[in-house]
């Protein structure tokens, strides 16, 4: 897609970090569920079924508590381009 817009030297690179997600698993199955994908999964469970997921991936992510924070690696990918001068300039 970038190429076809006139970038140059393209790359993607995969990026990972440590990343804390919250301050217990409550608070980081809150944050994940609030936003983006998992907010997309809640909102398509039937209301009797939401619950049910908060409470399931509370308890997945204890394993994840440490030191007063839940600590996941996250991952990405970077995406970089050059845009060559325009023609004439």
């Amino acid at each position: 897609m970038l190429s076809a817009a006139g970038f140059a030297q393209v790359t993607v690179v995969p990026a990972a970090a440590d990343g804390v997600w919250g301050a217990d698993a409550a608070d980081a199955a809150a944050f994940l569920l609030a936003s983006g994908p998992g907010l997309a999964l809640l909102e398509r469970a039937a209301p009797t079924n939401r619950e049910r997921a908060r409470a399931a991936l509370t308890e997945a992510l204890r394993r994840h508590e440490d030191g007063g924070a839940v600590r996941m690696r996250a991952a990405a990918w970077l995406v970089s381009a050059v845009r060559p001068p325009a023609r004439g300039r």
